[in-house]
């Protein structure tokens, strides 16, 4: 076993929910790491919104700044991939990267967010994050007033949601069913706003010459649109710490964490899309400030023991 560099705070992921965490931390004077193998969720994407003062930045240039900041502040950052998560000895923490280098410290925030798996329609998964979105508030304004498409699937209540939500942005809704069956009333509502509803299944999307979306159904009927919106299946991206045995929220996948990301293993928190899939940019950095502060907190708690059975505190001036 090669020799743990030891830390006061790890943090798993460099999104904006690690590195808003990483910057509280850093500010406090721990000794704090942060490994990210930055492959965040929105990386198709060019442009955020709904963050406040930050509207329209390219989401690759805040986690640039997150960095910088967090470093300027003494964190350390690793650019590597965390290969498991595991308790070690005398209430630490055991963090193990992929090129087999080992961190140790008492306290560990999980940050590595989520993967959307897109639906299972030819051509969806190379038109995502240009042609192909899943988040109205996300998304919504930038193609407001275009030709919009809603294909359906295996999630049909949010689909549903999606198509009644995006005749906010726009009068030219198409709702491809794709295998959904609307109740009556459901039905109704949409003829009611005007959003068409097309029974036929997609069987492939492709982007045209002229930067469009074409969309292919089983009749053979081709049509045109601006862009389309699917709902993903969303993966808690957790392989690496499935060992801790965190306790899940309800029967869903996403791990349970109190209001300031507390999981049901002390030392341990979680923050961002990793235990809030609905969780926006903005939503995730505050998710990692909470946790950060609490884990100061814990950390305060634990040097003041350690001061009172005579040892020393890493981190006091």
């Amino acid at each position: 076993m090669s020799h743990a560099s030891e830390w006061d705070a790890i943090v798993v992921g460099g999104g904006a929910a690690g590195l808003s965490a990483g910057v509280v931390l850093a500010r406090t004077g721990i000794r704090i790491v942060l490994v990210e193998d930055r492959t965040p969720r929105n990386a198709p994407a060019t442009h955020m919104h709904g963050f406040l003062s930050r509207d329209g930045m390219n989401p690759a240039d805040l986690l640039q700044v997150g960095r910088e900041e967090m470093i300027g502040f003494g964190g350390k950052l690793l650019a590597a991939r965390a290969d498991r998560v595991e308790q070690s000895t005398g209430g630490q923490f055991r963090v193990v990267l992929e090129e087999g280098s080992e961190l140790i410290a008492p306290a560990v925030l999980l940050a590595t967010g989520l993967r959307d798996e897109v639906p299972e329609i030819p051509g969806a998964k190379e038109l995502w994050g240009t042609l192909v979105h899943h988040c109205p508030h996300c998304h919504g304004r930038e193609v407001a007033g275009q030709r919009i498409a809603i294909i359906g699937g295996t999630h049909a209540p949010m689909s549903v949601h999606q198509a009644a939500l995006m005749r906010r942005y726009t009068d030219d809704v198409v709702f491809y069913l794709n295998g959904i069956d609307l109740a009556d009333h459901e039905r109704d509502e949409f003829s009611a706003i005007g959003v068409t509803v097309v029974n036929d299944r997609v069987t492939r999307v492709r982007s045209s010459p002229e930067g469009a979306l074409s969309i292919l159904q089983e009749s053979g009927a081709i049509s045109t649109h601006d862009c389309a919106f699917v709902v993903p299946r969303m993966v808690p991206r957790d392989d690496a710490f499935e060992g801790l045995g965190l306790v899940r929220n309800g029967d869903t996948t996403w791990i349970d964490v109190g209001p300031t990301g507390r999981t049901s293993v002390g030392g341990v928190w979680a923050a961002g899309n990793l235990a809030n899939p609905r969780a926006q940019v903005v939503t995730a950095a505050g998710e990692g400030s909470a946790a950060a502060i609490d884990m100061s907190g814990y950390l305060l708690a634990h040097d003041l023991g350690r001061a009172v059975n005579g040892e020393s505190a890493s981190w006091y001036v």
